[in-house]
């Protein structure tokens, strides 16, 4: 006999199928789209991973199966959540930087997601009604959070995604217990249950990182092959010690270091190889210095000797910034025919995308017509940056310590970025040395 849990599960199935098959406008919308998904989703390179995710998965439960903590009975919760969990986790591995990366978030989906699959699969089922309304929410919901995992621009959905997974958890929580005291929930199989939960997605840690790994390393060799310096299999060898198989150093091997695909042989690409790591050791050094510095000037107000503001928070963004808007000022001199703006600076400036307040203070303003423009920023060390033209492609730096007076180029404290030496602030690179 079906439980609430089965007949509800296949309640839904048979109700989607026929809106499918019924009503034409369902049809017709998703028809095209089910199709294009199952072609992209049976591609030959995707089939690959689907069969080495299962072959990964199967040694994973033989072995629970052997030391005793699966058996026949968690066969559906194999299946869910080898789909659910190990699956989508398989393809996220080829975004991570590093293996510490990647062991926090896996340790994260199993003590979330996957533990509550096994805690549902195995409770006792609710009523029908209840099983209706609760299967839809966590599927679309699950669906949701594995999709938002994979954008970091998505972060706000995976959040309230998993608040209320969090809350289907307690209330399963509470529902189990009622049912634990009412003497109709096996509890020794719900515990073997969590604990197969953690121990698939756990133990296939070393494939998600080999996986991960190989993804890397054949983007690296993709790159060398489009500069027609493929790696000889000395010199990817080479390469391999080299890395000493850590992801992190992958993940930096960028093309700063083409350098290493003219290596003579095994021995060369060593020492080109350790030279990258010792590159990558420095620039770490010199980050640390740079934010240790960030940090220790704060509210220090003034120059330096060399006319350098102490304070230097947030001076990389706003001069990277400062020369879009001069990017864009140029655009709209093309378009309007020799006219700037001065009402796009929200949309220019867009703050939250490059980690800026709201309220970010940019300042755009236009003389003379619009023939002439300026703008500027008061970082919160209290230094002003501004950049500034009136001719098609002129670029005029200001620096200062409150906003500018006058318009380029009549002014002084305007300095042509094309004739004379920079302003010192704008001269010094404030990004990171990574």
């Amino acid at each position: 006999m079906l439980t609430s849990r089965e007949t509800a599960s296949l309640i839904l199935i048979g109700a989607a199928f026929l809106a499918l098959a019924l009503v034409p406008t369902i049809r017709k919308q998703l028809a095209p789209a089910v199709g294009d998904l199952i072609r992209t989703g049976l591609s030959r390179p995707l089939v690959v991973v689907y069969i080495l995710v299962v072959l990964a998965s199967s040694a994973s439960t033989t072995l629970a199966w052997k030391i005793g903590i699966w058996d026949w009975s968690l066969a559906k919760d194999a299946v869910i959540i080898t789909a659910t969990v190990v699956l989508p986790m398989t393809f996220r591995s080829l975004n991570f930087k590093s293996g510490r990366e990647l062991s926090q978030t896996l340790i994260r989906d199993t003590t979330g997601l996957a533990a509550l699959l096994a805690f549902y699969l195995d409770s006792t089922p609710l009523p029908l009604v209840g099983e209706l309304i609760v299967q839809p929410i966590i599927t679309v919901v699950a669906i949701l959070r594995i999709v938002a995992d994979a954008n970091p621009a998505y972060a706000p959905v995976r959040r309230v995604c998993s608040g209320i997974l969090a809350v289907i958890g307690l209330s399963l929580i509470i529902w189990s217990m009622v049912t634990l005291f009412a003497g109709s929930l096996d509890l020794s199989g719900l515990l073997k249950s969590l604990l197969f939960s953690f121990w698939l997605p756990l133990s296939l840690m070393p494939f998600f990182y080999v996986f991960g790994f190989y993804a890397l390393t054949d983007t690296i060799r993709a790159r060398f092959r489009v500069i027609r310096r493929p790696f000889t299999p000395r010199l990817m060898l080479a390469f391999m010690v080299g890395t000493r198989l850590r992801m992190g150093l992958l993940t930096n091997f960028n093309g700063r270091y083409n350098n290493v695909a003219e290596a003579s042989g095994f021995r060369d690409g060593l020492r080109r190889m350790r030279d990258f790591r010792m590159d990558l050791v420095r620039r770490n050094r010199e980050e640390e210095a740079r934010l240790s510095a960030l940090i220790a000037n704060v509210g220090h107000g003034g120059v330096d000797e060399d006319g350098l503001h102490i304070d230097r928070r947030e001076f990389d963004v706003t001069k990277k910034r400062l020369n879009w808007i001069w990017t864009c000022q140029n655009g709209q001199w093309d378009r309007q025919g020799g006219q700037y703006w001065d009402h796009l600076t929200d949309i220019i400036v867009d703050a939250e995308k490059h980690g800026l307040p709201t309220n970010h203070g940019f300042m755009v303003e236009t003389a003379e017509a619009g023939h002439v423009w300026r703008a500027w920023r008061e970082t919160p060390g209290g230094a002003v940056l501004g950049v500034g033209g009136r001719e098609r492609s002129s670029m005029y730096y200001y620096q200062g310590d409150a906003p500018p007076v006058g318009w380029p180029p009549e002014s002084e404290e305007w300095v042509d970025a094309a004739r004379s030496q920079w302003p010192p602030d704008w001269n010094k690179d404030d990004g990171t040395c990574l």
